[in-house]
């Protein structure tokens, strides 16, 4: 895989898990209109997989606008 197709799969999953957590937003609520404490620890574990993806995405935007790596070049399991 290279980088421009993992930073693509990366934009995919990122538009996955928004979708995601905000059908999960709505299914956590509930009829309560809001989450209790259980419901926001679910809701945050969420948020988390969603920013580890952003901070992905964001790094390998860095490798490749910064130069360090062509977007066509496979990936180097030691850079990332």
């Amino acid at each position: 895989m290279t980088y421009q197709q993992y930073y693509n799969k990366l934009v995919s999953d990122i538009s996955a898990s928004k979708r995601h957590l905000a059908e999960q937003n709505k299914l956590l609520k509930g009829e309560k209109g809001y989450l209790d404490t259980e419901d926001m620890y679910a809701y945050m574990s969420l948020r988390n997989d969603l920013n580890s993806l952003l901070s992905r995405c964001d790094e390998i935007s860095n490798l490749i606008t910064g130069g360090r790596v062509n977007p066509q070049d496979e990936i180097d399991p030691i850079i990332l």
